[in-house]
């Protein structure tokens, strides 16, 4: 009899969509993941945590795609290994090159290029332990002071942990940044997703990143402190799939999570014959960020392209638009002028329109210090 009870007890566990992810779920030297940006990331919403949810997203549609690729430290930059791979409290398992995301604000006349983020993994946590960014065509290592901690381990439906961290970069005759920042993070739900990937019994982890960032620009003899910025990231993970089947990245504004972007784990595309996408998220920069008097886009585009800037407020009135016509093929710098709009503050959306191709949405806060 009681050997029955195990296995109904077990049987119902299992029913209930709880899973486990452990060390040997998450991501290893060699591994390459491909995730589709979805389009329309502003209208797309996490849905509900709890027990025994089914999350549905199969309506979800790519606006561009990138390959997430994990590899040991000694194929990263020379320079990487020495911080990472042999010494010190940085030294780590593995790199990943993620363009796909900056992790440094765009500094008038700096350039930043292939950033490398390292990582640790235990039976604990799955943890990164800094990154490394071409800044001028220099590879600059940045490690944490402390790890930041993406996963605790092994993951359960009851997992909370939390990480503090900073960073700071000095690059000479130009510049300053540094980061202080705490992240939280808690699993709250579990259950049933559904993407256009395929179906997972996932656990959902709800992380909250608070950073406070000071820049000094040694050129241009300024500094300030930027004011302090949430971060709201919901990732499901499931068994095999310890990297994030899908991830929804929010910004915490007055209370409020305004989405700014959505991946998924995807497929191949099918490409037409011919078919070149001229402009993906990735390639496109808005600066600064929370902006008063201007803003500055800085897009690449890979081939001559029409292609239309509309800005518009939260309640989706257009308040600027700017037409391009055959825009040229490599970096365009466009600027939008904020002190004859009359905007109030809060926070805006930029829909970026290349012709015949789905847009890109960015946010932006307007902040006119009065």
């Amino acid at each position: 009899m009681k050997h029955l009870l195990l296995i109904l007890s077990l049987f119902c566990l299992n029913l209930s969509g709880q899973v486990t992810v452990t060390q040997s779920d998450m991501p290893t030297p060699g591994d390459t993941i491909r995730y589709s940006v979805a389009a329309n990331a502003i209208t797309i919403q996490p849905g509900s945590a709890g027990e025994n949810q089914t999350w549905d997203f199969t309506n979800l549609t790519s606006s561009s795609q990138y390959i997430d690729e994990f590899v040991p430290i000694s194929q990263t930059p020379i320079t990487y290994l020495f911080v990472f791979g042999l010494f010190g409290n940085a030294s780590s398992d593995m790199g990943r090159l993620d363009n796909s995301a900056f992790q440094l604000p765009d500094i008038q006349g700096i350039s930043i290029s292939d950033v490398y983020n390292f990582y640790k993994v235990n039976s604990s946590t799955f943890s990164q332990k800094g990154f490394g960014a071409s800044i001028s065509g220099f590879p600059v290592p940045i490690p944490y002071s402390n790890p930041d901690v993406l996963f605790p381990l092994p993951m359960t439906s009851s997992s909370v942990n939390s990480s503090v961290y900073s960073y700071e970069i000095s690059i000479p005759s130009l510049g300053y940044y540094g980061r202080e920042a705490t992240r939280g993070n808690e699993v709250d739900g579990f259950g049933l997703l559904k993407t256009p990937f395929g179906e997972f019994q996932t656990l959902r982890l709800r992380s909250v990143l608070v950073s406070n960032d000071t820049i000094a620009i040694d050129t241009l003899g300024i500094g300030f402190d930027v004011p302090a910025q949430t971060e709201v990231r919901y990732k499901w993970v499931a068994p095999n799939y310890g990297w994030p089947l899908l991830e929804i990245t929010a910004t915490e504004l007055f209370g409020a999570e305004i989405i700014t972007r959505v991946v998924y784990r995807d497929k191949p595309p099918v490409i037409e014959p011919n078919s070149i996408e001229v402009l993906n998220e990735s390639s496109v920069l808005l600066y600064p960020n929370p902006a008063s008097e201007i803003i500055i886009i800085n897009a690449h585009l890979t081939k001559s392209s029409n292609i239309t800037y509309q800005l518009y407020d939260a309640m989706g009135k257009k308040v600027f638009e700017l037409k391009r016509e055959k825009a040229a093929a490599g970096e365009n710098i466009e600027f939008i002028p904020l002190s004859g709009l009359n905007l109030s503050n809060g926070v805006y959306f930029l829909q970026i329109a290349p012709e015949n191709q789905s847009s890109i949405y960015k946010s932006v806060v307007i902040d006119n210090q009065k």
